[in-house]
């Protein structure tokens, strides 16, 4: 069962075959290109956004990130870590996993700055190798800007904290695409897209 704060139909072999019913051979890539293109059907992306809208309301007025990511990887994304450099996840947990064309969405609070890994397999012929996409987020009071990335799984938070003060980034590596950009007004939102390279 998909955890509440997750939004959107998994799109699997069969969601591939509705769209390319003569395809006889449906690969993981197939099917991340197929959920890429269809991040914003059926609304689940307005979806996302209304559920950390109303976690917002419920928080109040204090310093709060609201973060809505997506997984376009072909498979499904498991929750790998987090690091909070200052502030907390609000209410809702970050998710456990994030089927193939879903959007999981959070909050993050109280001097919201910090990251979080997703781990999943990256695109390789041979089959995939296993990686982390990383999200990161920058709300302070004192600097409205915010770094998102996507490195592998080594222990990088003193790499990465100074590195977070950007509003967007796109990284195309080691068989990974992420993307993400955070909004300069208030409320801060932070949006990311994790999918393999060679997709978008």
């Amino acid at each position: 069962m998909a955890a509440p704060n997750v939004f959107g139909e998994p799109v699997t072999d069969e969601t591939v075959r509705k769209y390319f019913p003569n395809k006889q051979v449906i690969t993981r890539k197939d099917r991340a290109y197929l959920a890429y293109n269809l991040r914003e059907a059926e609304r689940k992306n307005e979806k996302a956004d209304a559920y950390v809208l109303k976690l917002k309301e419920k928080y109040g007025d204090g310093i709060a990130t609201l973060v809505t990511i997506y997984n376009a990887t072909g498979d499904t994304l498991t929750y790998f870590r987090e690091h909070d450099f200052s502030g907390h996840i609000g209410e809702a947990p970050y998710p456990r996993q994030i089927q193939n064309g879903q959007w999981a969405a959070f909050l993050h609070v109280a001097g919201s700055s910090a990251a979080v890994l997703y781990r999943g397999l990256n695109y390789d012929e041979s089959g995939g190798e296993e990686y982390v996409w990383l999200h990161s987020w920058y709300n302070v009071p004192s600097n409205p800007k915010k770094y998102p990335a996507h490195y592998d799984a080594a222990d990088i938070w003193d790499w990465v904290y100074p590195l977070i003060k950007s509003d967007s980034y796109k990284e195309n590596s080691f068989g990974c695409y992420s993307d993400a950009s955070i909004t300069q007004n208030n409320p801060y939102k932070y949006s990311g897209t994790m999918t393999l390279q060679f997709v978008p």
